[in-house]
């Protein structure tokens, strides 16, 4: 069970495929814009997801929507974002889950399902765009 210091990150790993050119050109950055580009992509790719778990989360003080947020993974061998929530809305969990006695609602699955190939398009836009930006600049 979190506690109001606790931070737990719903995981889902997405494999994109059909990026070959992408891949190449950015395979050609240098390493010290391969993180900012990768990063700002894969901000803009979670966003859609982020928003509709805000729009899915049950709304009784506004609290857990006002603490679902998006951030940079940090110990990754490769960059990645994740969806958490923080603050005192530890009770995020068991409106996700449910408990004995309450049923679940869930908010953070459905978003993430229902938004994930939105999130890869917009990736995917993105990403060509800071890649075009840093080989052109």
């Amino acid at each position: 069970m979190p506690d109001d210091k606790t931070e737990v990150i719903m995981s889902a790993r997405i494999r994109i495929e059909g990026l070959d050119e992408l891949e190449r050109q950015f395979d050609r950055l240098a390493d010290t814009s391969k993180r900012k580009v990768m990063m700002k992509a894969l901000n803009a790719g979670i966003a859609p997801i982020k928003k509709e778990a805000k729009a899915n989360a049950p709304e009784r003080t506004g609290l857990l929507k006002k603490n679902i947020r998006s951030k940079q993974m940090r110990k990754t061998e490769k960059p990645a974002v994740g969806i958490y929530v923080s603050g005192k809305a530890y009770y995020w969990y068991f409106v996700e889950h449910g408990t004995s006695k309450m049923a679940a609602a869930p908010f953070l699955r459905p978003a993430a399902d229902s938004k994930h190939e939105e999130g890869v398009n917009k990736f995917k836009e993105r990403w060509k765009v800071e890649i075009d930006k840093v080989m052109v600049g």
